[in-house]
């Protein structure tokens, strides 16, 4: 039998499915980092699921 820690989780079907080197980076190696961008992605996820509307805009460097 399988232990709990052998199985995939299902957001790691979506990050193979998206990009093979972030779900390494993620589920294997264990290196993914915050950045601005994720954050950013993060906070319209949410917006879109509750409906909020706000404006983010920051420049580019």
């Amino acid at each position: 039998m399988y232990e709990e820690d052998d199985y995939l989780m299902l957001s790691g079907l979506q990050h193979f499915a998206y990009c093979r080197r972030q779900w390494a980076l993620i589920h294997i190696e264990q290196q993914w980092a915050e950045n601005e961008r994720t954050v950013d992605g993060q906070l319209f996820h949410t917006i879109a699921h509750n409906g909020s509307r706000i404006e983010i805009s920051y420049s580019m460097v």
